[in-house]
Formats: structure tokens, C-alpha cells, sequence
């Protein structure tokens, strides 16, 4: 039965039904199914389809947007019922650099930070450097993760560490990149901590960074 409610969640996400993910957030918790393993089964395998399909040219800015919806229509709900711990746990800030509104990369690696007890503050997409600086000293996060999927918007990371160093506020806080066409070169480059391309990479880094 799970496995049923698993396939037919991520075909939901997939095509966009926001309705059908919703009740089948939950269908699986009336069936008593861990809500993390609804989210790691059904859910996040059908981002990585929406995103696989975005990079195929099969689905546009539209398709995305839906298949977002429906995944946060279902996450919502089972978020409620996820039991996690927060002791010890790190403060993240995160979003899209300044330039790009893609972020379903961006809403991956939170979605598996906040089910591991990470609390996330979500600045968006297309976000201005200044507002990830203020942002960064109004809030002491522990972890800025910053995503892009564009080329172009890679300077936006570079100018951001910049930012974090004029302002005094890089030796206080870990930074963590992401996203197509990012590279640990690239990372090394501008004087961020981390590269990773995908959601289990960020979580295990910050998980790590935490414990030493």
C-alpha cells in the first residue's frame, strides 16, 4: 500500500496536481507512514524528475512553478508530523542569488534541513546581495547556502562573499554553494566552505559542521 502512495504522490508532483499531493500527504499519514519516508520516497525523487525535465527543455518556468505547489501542498501537511530534533541543531539561511529565479534545487536542500531539525530562513530567489548581508547580521545564522543555476549569476556569488568580508561578517558564518553550473573550483575560487550537487550532499555537510 505504501509503495502505491509513494508512485501516485510523485506522479502528482510530477504533473502538478496540487489537489491529489495534498490528499495523498494525507492518505499516508492515515496509513501511519512515517511522514520523513513519504517525503523521501514519494516527494523529493519527483523534484529531481521536474528538474531533470527543466534541463531537458520539457518542461518551462510554468511546469516547474505547479510542481512546486504540489510539493509544498504536501510537504505542509506532513510537516506537522514529523518528529524531529533540534538540539544542537544549526540556524541556515538560503536562497537563490540575485539574477535567477530557479529554485527548486534551493527548496530541496531546505525541505531536507527543516525535516532534519535545521530551522531555515528562506529569502527566495532573485535575491539582492545587500539583503543576504543584512539578512546574515540581523540573524547570526550559523550556515549561508547560496544557489544558482545559471552561469551568468555566478558573479552574484562571488561579490556576496565579498559583501560577507567587507562587512566583517565571512570569519562568523559557514557558506555553502550549489547548483548547475557551480563547481568545487569554483567554491575554492570565491572562498566558500562547501560545493555539493544535490540535497544529501548540504545536509550531510551541515550535519558534520555542526558536530565539530
Amino acid at each position: 500500500m505504501s509503495e502505491k502512495i509513494f508512485e501516485d504522490l510523485n506522479h502528482a508532483i510530477v504533473v502538478g496536481d496540487i489537489d491529489e499531493a495534498g490528499r495523498l500527504a494525507r492518505q499516508g499519514l492515515a496509513d501511519n507512514i512515517d511522514p520523513m519516508i513519504i517525503t523521501e520516497k514519494g516527494m523529493i525523487p519527483a523534484m529531481a524528475i521536474v528538474s531533470e525535465k527543466y534541463d531537458k527543455k520539457e518542461y518551462y518556468l510554468p511546469q516547474m512553478l505547479l510542481s512546486s505547489e504540489a510539493f509544498y501542498e504536501a510537504f505542509n501537511i506532513l510537516k506537522s508530523k514529523m518528529k524531529v530534533e533540534t538540539a544542537g541543531k544549526g540556524k541556515v539561511l538560503i536562497g537563490v542569488v540575485e539574477g535567477d529565479v530557479h529554485d527548486i534545487g534551493k527548496n530541496l536542500v531546505r525541505i531536507v534541513l527543516e525535516a532534519n531539525g535545521f530551522a531555515c530562513i528562506d529569502m527566495g530567489r532573485d535575491v539582492p546581495i545587500e539583503d543576504y548581508l543584512e539578512k546574515v547580521a540581523e540573524e547570526k545564522p550559523d550556515f549561508l547556502m547560496l544557489s544558482t543555476l545559471m552561469t551568468p549569476t555566478m558573479l552574484s556569488m562571488k561579490r556576496t562573499l565579498e559583501g560577507l568580508v567587507e562587512e566583517g561578517l565571512r570569519d562568523k558564518i559557514k557558506v555553502g554553494v550549489g547548483g548547475g553550473p557551480i563547481s568545487w573550483e569554483f567554491c575554492k575560487k570565491i572562498g566558500a566552505d562547501f560545493y555539493g550537487d544535490n540535497e544529501k550532499e548540504a545536509l550531510k555537510w551541515v550535519e558534520s559542521a555542526v558536530e565539530k
